[in-house]
C-alpha cells in the first residue's frame, strides 16, 4: 500500500518527503529526488496525523536513542486517505513485531538453556565452546532478520544475560574460569602437595589446570615448569580428561625426553606408560612410518655433521669443474666477500676452505628448513635492502640444495627437516589421524615455522576446527636459538596467532635469589617487545649479588672462593664463544679443588645452574656479537624484532640467569655496551676496578 500527495500539493512541498510505500519489513519515504528506505526495526510503530488546510501530513517517530528522537515527515497527502493509511502501517508493524517476538520467544529460551550449560559445565571453558554458541545466536538472529539491538529492544529482560555473552564475552569467560580454578585448585590440593618434593605454588596450580585451546605458560628461568608439565599429565590422566594414549609430549632434544619419560615412571608411575614423549624428530618419523608402512631410512650425512660438511665439500668441488658455475662464484666474491674469501682469489683449493664450508652448510641448513620454491624465497627477500647481494646469494647455494634433495631421492633417504614437512603433509592430507586430545610442547620458545606447522596440523581437522589442546610451556626472554631456525614471534604473539587461546606465567623462581632477579629481569624487560611478566625470587635477599669486575680479577675471586667454602660449590664459567675458555682453566679445576668448576658457552648452558656463575669477555665487539654481515640464512628467519642486539640481550640474560647466589660479569679494556648499561642505568650491582 502506498499514498502521495497530488499534483497541486507536489508543487508546493517541492523537496520534502511526499510519497509513503511501505514494503517488506521497510517503510519507504520519498521525495521528487531523494529516497529513504527506513526499517521496521528503526521505526517505532508510531504515526502521527495532522490536518492542513488543504492536505495531510503524515509523521513517522523512530525508538529514541539517548533521549534523541528523530521523525520523518511525508507532507501533501490527500487527508481523505491519510487515517486508512496510519491503520495499515501501524497493523502492518504490529505483525511484524509479534512475529519477531514469537520467533525470539521460541530461541530465548534455548540461547539461555545452553549459556547455562556452558557455565555450570564441571571443566575449563575453552574460548571455542563459547565461540560457537555466539555463532549460532548470531545465525540465528539473522535468519529471523533481528540484530542485537532490536532483540533488546522487543524482549530487554530476557536478553539482557546473553547480550552481556555476546558482547562482553572475552572478561565473561576469563572470569568464570577464574572463579572455577579457585574452586578446583582446592579439589586437587592432595595432588599438587604430593606430586614433587615441595608443593606447588598458586601460579603453578593456575598453570596445571589452564585447559583453553591453547594454552602458553610463560616459564621463566627457575620457576618449575618441568613440575608443571608432570603434575599436568597427572591431573588429565587423575581426572580421567583424558587417556594415556590420548596424551603426546614433545620435546627438543631426546635427553629432555628420557629425562620426561624418568619423572613420569617416578611421579605417576605405570600408569602414564603409554604417554607418547617424543622430539619432534622422533614424532616425524613415526608418522611417516606408519603412513607409508616401511621403514624409512635416515640419511648418514644427516646424523654425522662432520660427514655432511664432506659432502658439502664435494658437491663444491664438483661443481666448480664448471666454469659457468665458477665464474658465477668468483662474480659474487668479488663484490661481496663470504667467510674472508674475495673473487680475486684462487678458489680452486678453496673446496676445503672450513669457513666457506661451514658457510655453505648453514645456508644448506636454512633452505632445508625452509621447504619452498626459489621463486617464493625470492619474494621473501625483495623488501630487503641487500637485495641483490641475497638474491645473489640465493643463486650460489640454490644448486647445493637441489643436489642435496636429489641425493635423498636417489638413495631414498630422508633427513630430520624432511621427517617435520613430510609428516605435516601427511597429517593434512589425511593420511594420517592424530589420537592425541592434548598435545604438550615444552621450551616452546624454540619452536620454528616448520615444527608449529606440524602442531597446527594434529591440532585442527580438515574444517579448521579444534580436535586438540595444545599446551605449550616456554619464556620468550630464553629464546636463543633464532640461527637453528626457532621463531621468538611464535612466542610473543602466541595470543594474535590462537584466537582461542590463554597465556599465563609462573611468577616465583626457585634458582636464583631476588637481587640477581632485579638486574636480570630489568635487562632483559628493557626489550619492549618480551612479554611483559612479574617474575619474583622465592629467596629474597637485600645485599647486592652481581659484580662487575675485570677479567684479570677471575682467579684470585676463585681462590677466594675456595678458601671460603665449607662445602664443595658448583662453578659456571661462561662465554660468549669457544675461544673464550680462559687458558688458565684446566689449572684452575686442580688448584680450586672445593669448587666444581665447568666451562660451557653461553648457549650450551641452557638449562644448567650453578651456586656462582663468571660470564667472561663481555666486551665490545664480543658480547654483543657483532653481526657483520647478515646472510641469507640468517635473513629467511629473523624475526619481526628489531631491538638492537634483542637476540644477544636475551642470551645474556640466559647466561646471567644460571646463577643462584652470586654473579660475576668481567670485562677486558674495552667493556661492552652491556656492561656499560648494567653501570650507568645504575642496576644493583658492585662495580669493581
Amino acid at each position: 500500500m502506498e499514498l502521495k500527495a497530488t499534483e497541486n500539493a507536489q508543487f508546493f512541498v517541492q523537496k520534502e518527503y511526499s510519497h509513503v510505500l511501505i514494503e517488506d519489513d521497510y517503510l519507504i519515504i520519498s521525495s521528487c529526488n531523494t529516497e529513504e528506505r527506513i526499517p521496521f526495526a528503526v521505526w517505532s510503530g508510531d504515526v502521527t496525523l495532522q490536518r492542513g488546510l488543504l492536505w495531510g501530513t503524515l509523521i513517522f517517530h523512530a525508538h529514541s536513542v539517548e533521549d534523541t528522537s528523530t521523525a520523518w515527515l511525508v507532507q501533501g497527502l490527500p487527508w481523505g486517505e491519510c487515517k486508512a493509511f496510519a491503520n495499515y502501517a501501524v497493523r502492518t508493524y504490529k505483525e511484524w513485531h509479534s512475529e519477531q517476538c514469537r520467533h525470539l520467544r521460541e530461541h530465548i529460551p534455548k540461547w539461555k538453556e545452553s549459556l547455562s550449560l556452558l557455565k555450570k559445565q564441571p571443566a575449563y571453558l575453552p574460548d571455542s565452546e563459547v565461540y560457537v554458541w555466539r555463532e549460532n545466536v548470531f545465525t540465528q538472529l539473522r535468519e529471523m532478520r533481528i540484530s542485537i539491538d532490536e532483540a533488546t529492544q522487543r524482549m530487554p529482560n530476557s536478553m539482557k544475560d546473553i547480550v552481556s555473552w555476546l558482547t562482553d564475552v572475552e572478561r565473561l569467560v576469563d572470569d568464570r574460569n577464574e572463579r572455577w580454578l579457585e574452586t578446583e585448585r582446592v579439589n586437587w590440593e592432595v595432588l599438587f602437595s604430593q606430586i614433587e618434593s615441595s608443593p606447588l605454588n598458586a601460579s603453578q596450580q593456575h598453570a596445571v589446570l589452564l585447559n583453553n585451546d591453547n594454552n602458553l605458560v610463560l616459564a621463566g628461568a627457575g620457576t618449575g615448569k618441568t613440575s608443571v608439565l608432570t603434575a599436568r599429565i597427572a591431573y588429565l590422566l587423575q581426572s580421567h580428561l583424558a587417556q594415556p594414549n590420548q596424551l603426546l609430549m614433545l620435546a627438543f632434544g631426546k635427553d629432555a625426553v628420557k629425562e620426561m619419560e624418568a619423572r613420569l615412571r617416578d611421579k605417576i608411575g605405570s600408569g602414564a606408560s603409554d604417554v607418547t614423549v617424543d622430539t619432534f624428530h622422533q614424532l616425524g618419523l613415526s608418522i611417516i612410518t606408519k603412513v607409508e608402512q616401511r621403514s624409512v631410512e635416515l640419511s648418514p650425512f644427516s646424523t654425522d655433521p662432520k660427514r655432511k660438511l664432506k659432502w658439502c665439500s664435494d658437491w663444491l668441488k664438483s661443481h666448480w669443474q664448471t666454469d659457468t658455475n665458477l665464474k658465477r662464484w668468483r662474480k659474487h666474491l668479488s663484490v661481496w666477500p663470504i667467510a674472508y674469501l674475495k673473487g680475486d682469489e684462487e678458489l680452486s683449493g678453496q673446496s676445503e676452505n672450513l669457513k666457506l664450508i661451514n658457510w655453505l652448510g648453514n645456508q644448506l641448513d636454512q633452505l632445508c628448513s625452509t621447504h619452498l620454491s626459489k621463486k617464493q624465497l625470492q619474494q621473501k627477500l625483495i623488501d630487503q635492502r641487500e637485495y641483490p647481494r641475497l638474491n645473489s646469494e640465493l643463486s650460489l647455494v640454490w644448486p647445493c640444495y637441489l643436489a642435496w634433495q636429489q641425493m635423498l631421492k636417489e638413495n631414498d633417504q630422508i633427513d630430520f627437516y624432511t621427517m617435520i614437512t613430510r609428516a605435516t603433509e601427511y597429517v593434512v592430507k589425511g593420511k594420517f589421524l592424530s589420537p592425541w586430545r592434548y598435545i604438550m610442547v615444552d621450551e616452546y620458545q624454540d619452536i620454528s615455522p616448520d615444527r608449529i606447522a606440524l602442531i597446527d596440523a594434529l591440532c585442527t581437522n580438515k574444517k579448521g576446527e579444534m580436535q586438540s589442546t595444545l599446551f605449550a610451556v616456554g619464556d620468550d626472554w630464553q629464546s636463543i636459538y633464532q640461527f637453528a631456525g626457532s621463531d621468538v614471534d611464535l612466542t610473543t604473539g602466541f595470543a594474535e596467532r590462537f584466537s582461542s587461546s590463554s597465556v599465563h606465567y609462573l611468577d616465583t623462581t626457585y634458582r636464583f635469589n631476588s637481587m640477581i632477579a632485579e638486574v636480570a629481569n630489568r635487562f632483559i624487560q628493557k626489550n619492549p617487545n618480551q612479554l611483559d611478566k612479574e617474575l619474583n625470587s622465592h629467596f629474597v635477599q637485600k645485599q647486592k649479588s652481581v659484580t662487575i669486575c675485570s677479567n684479570r680479577r677471575i682467579e684470585a675471586i676463585l681462590d677466594q672462593l675456595h678458601r671460603k667454602v665449607t662445602q664443595e660449590k658448583t662453578v659456571l664459567l661462561l662465554g660468549r664463544n669457544h675461544y673464550h675458555k680462559p687458558e688458565l682453566f684446566n689449572e684452575w679445576k686442580k688448584s680450586f679443588y672445593n669448587l666444581k668448576l665447568e666451562f660451557m658457552t653461553c648457549h650450551g648452558s641452557k638449562g644448567k645452574e650453578a651456586d656462582y656463575v663468571f660470564v667472561l669477555s663481555v666486551d665490545e665487539g664480543q658480547f654483543p656479537a657483532i653481526q657483520r654481515q647478515r646472510h641469507l640464512n640468517l635473513v629467511l628467519c629473523e624475526g619481526s624484532d628489531d631491538y638492537p642486539d634483542a637476540e644477544e640481550r636475551r642470551l645474556f640474560y640466559v647466561a646471567m640467569t644460571r646463577a643462584k647466589e652470586k654473579l660475576w660479569i668481567t670485562h677486558g679494556p674495552q667493556a661492552s655496551s652491556f656492561v656499560n648499561e648494567l653501570v650507568s642505568d645504575n642496576y644493583p650491582v658492585i662495580k669493581k676496578s
